[in-house]
């Protein structure tokens, strides 16, 4: 009664079915399987160092397993699970390094004389009656050698270890510093106690102090002039002898010398003037020389 004649649902022009015709796509469920079937080809192969896989074992790894309730651990899970172990116990994997440190070397002999002790152990499969026989021989060569050794005093053989000839200079060279620098400072400690007065409280110096004694080691003092030189003797008692006093002059005598004295100095002068006429006409040459034409 209320329906009227509307248009029908169907399969329109704008839409398309399931199987219709070629053109019709895939469907979500299929192209999730595309997009699964993609990524599982292209993992294993994204890694750079992923080794190449056949195409049986890429099947292999999207089939469902076997058994679902016995599922392997993944690998990562395994490493995770060992270095937690690892770390828990960390003295598990180093056992046998400790015990090759434990056991005692065999130490060598201390001297050239010195016989070295045998310290004795059991092979890997070597037999019981093989292992006794070996001990026994080794302990009948060590008394062999023992009996046949020379007569020895340990005690006096005992020497001081050697230092090396380098360590010696060294110590050597550090040993004289220290005496060099010893020395030194002992030197300057003299030097300033010597020019060090000591000066009384409220003492005043009014003047230069005097010297009251001779130095040591020199005989009495000699005058100037009466000092036996070597040159004394040569140059003669007249010269050696005090000057006699001045003779008088007359005066004839003494107006020859002053003639004399001034004819001696206008000469100097003479000379002295030429020099300094030379001298200026010297520099007007170079002068005339040196000037540029206009």
């Amino acid at each position: 009664m209320g329906r009227g004649p509307g248009p029908r649902r169907g399969p329109g022009p704008g839409r398309r079915g399931p199987g219709l015709g070629s053109g019709s796509g895939p469907g979500p469920r299929q192209r999730q399987r595309q997009r699964q079937g993609s990524r599982s080809d292209q993992g294993p192969a994204a890694g750079p160092s992923a080794p190449q896989r056949s195409r049986k074992e890429r099947k292999m790894d999207n089939l469902k397993p076997k058994h679902p309730d016995e599922q392997e651990i993944p690998f990562r899970l395994r490493e995770l699970i060992r270095s937690r172990e690892a770390m828990k116990h960390p003295s598990r994997g180093k056992r046998p390094a400790a015990e090759k440190k434990k056991q005692p070397k065999s130490e060598g002999p201390k001297a050239p004389g010195d016989i070295p002790v045998p310290k004795f152990r059991r092979g890997k499969g070597e037999s019981e009656h093989s292992y006794i026989c070996r001990m026994e021989q080794e302990v009948q060569r060590v008394l062999f050698l023992t009996k046949n050794q020379l007569q020895r005093e340990p005690e006096k053989e005992g020497m001081a270890p050697q230092k090396s000839k380098r360590k010696k200079e060294f110590q050597n060279k550090k040993l004289e510093k220290a005496r060099k620098k010893k020395e030194e400072k002992k030197e300057a400690m003299l030097e300033k106690r010597l020019f060090q007065d000591k000066v009384a409280f409220g003492e005043v110096v009014t003047q230069p102090p005097t010297i009251t004694s001779r130095p040591r080691g020199q005989g009495p003092t000699e005058k100037a002039g009466q000092k036996q030189l070597l040159l004394t003797s040569r140059l003669g008692q007249s010269q050696a002898s005090p000057v006699s006093p001045a003779v008088p002059m007359s005066m004839a005598r003494r107006r020859i010398v002053e003639e004399e004295r001034a004819r001696v100095i206008q000469a100097y002068r003479d000379i002295q003037r030429r020099k300094q006429k030379q001298r200026e006409a010297a520099q007007g040459s170079a002068w005339a020389k040196c000037r540029v034409p206009s």
